[in-house]
């Protein structure tokens, strides 16, 4: 036996672990794990001010966000948010975390411990208030629910940095981004994160495979579609136009895609009701010459 391993079995025994019920236990492991995060947040508190950089931040936080032999999304958050650390900004995160006793949490404290003066909330399908902090908001928001998303923008929006962490669910990663996006700040950031479940067709989720028409229907599917409505203001008629994605196409600067995520820059002035019209070749012409 190991040391660790002698310890815990020591702890254990002194405390009579073995003779407790399953709800104590259950309790037992709530509490500890209240304890733990508050300890993160103190320690966030410490560091908040400190230049470290984000991907350290989240490795160090245990967020599975950035780690050695896991996601490496802390290199496309430091592009996006490392101009933002000392900013009063708004962020929001769909998705704590948390399995089994554990409350999750990891990320909301590697974002306490990366930008000081950040106003954060972040929301469950659970609920997690025993996570709020000063800085914190907690909200139990189910994402399928319009009237929950609403409601959330409302109390505290609008945000500058909008991360959907929650189901992974194709369909509520869209229906979200499609209600969420107007609660986005010009040149603001919305992230879908673990869009691997696109490509998932086992274990409910609701993936499906490259070849199948029906691919267009998932999230990666989706927002690939989207890219091409980018360039709106070139087509030359409105056949076979999407509503949708031509609403949130007139206010987006520009898409990424990485590895497992998704990321959507607002623009920092979004354009207007240009009218989709014809070009005539005639007209192209002159304007080729022109340019000539």
């Amino acid at each position: 036996m190991n040391g660790t391993g002698g310890l815990k079995a020591a702890f254990k025994a002194m405390i009579g672990w073995n003779r407790l019920s399953e709800a104590r236990k259950a309790a037992g492991w709530r509490r500890y794990y209240v304890w733990l995060y508050r300890r993160n947040v103190a320690i966030a508190t410490l560091v908040c001010l400190l230049p470290l950089s984000l991907s350290y931040v989240l490795r160090k936080s245990g967020s599975d966000k950035h780690q050695i032999n896991g996601h490496r999304y802390g290199h496309l958050y430091s592009r996006y948010l490392t101009r933002l650390k000392y900013r009063r900004i708004r962020l929001l995160e769909i998705g704590i975390g948390g399995y089994g006793f554990a409350l999750g949490g990891q990320s909301l404290n590697a974002w306490q411990a990366y930008f000081p003066f950040a106003r954060i909330t972040g929301c469950d399908l659970e609920d997690k208030r025993g996570l709020a902090t000063p800085g914190t908001r907690i909200r139990q928001v189910d994402q399928s629910s319009a009237a929950d998303l609403a409601l959330l923008a409302r109390q505290d929006g609008p945000f500058d940095v909008i991360i959907d962490d929650g189901s992974h669910l194709s369909r509520h990663q869209i229906f979200t981004f499609l209600t969420l996006f107007d609660a986005l700040v010009d040149g603001g950031v919305y992230v879908v994160e673990d869009v691997m479940s696109s490509y998932w067709t086992f274990g409910g989720w609701d993936g499906v495979h490259i070849d199948d028409p029906a691919f267009a229907r998932t999230c990666v599917g989706w927002f690939a579609d989207l890219a091409r409505y980018v360039n709106f203001d070139e087509f030359e008629s409105d056949r076979g136009i999407d509503p949708d994605k031509l609403r949130v196409a007139r206010q987006i600067g520009h898409i990424s895609f990485e590895k497992n995520l998704i990321a959507v820059q607002k623009s920092l002035a979004p354009r207007g009701e240009v009218a989709i019209t014809r070009l005539r070749p005639a007209a192209l012409a002159r304007s080729a010459g022109t340019a000539a």
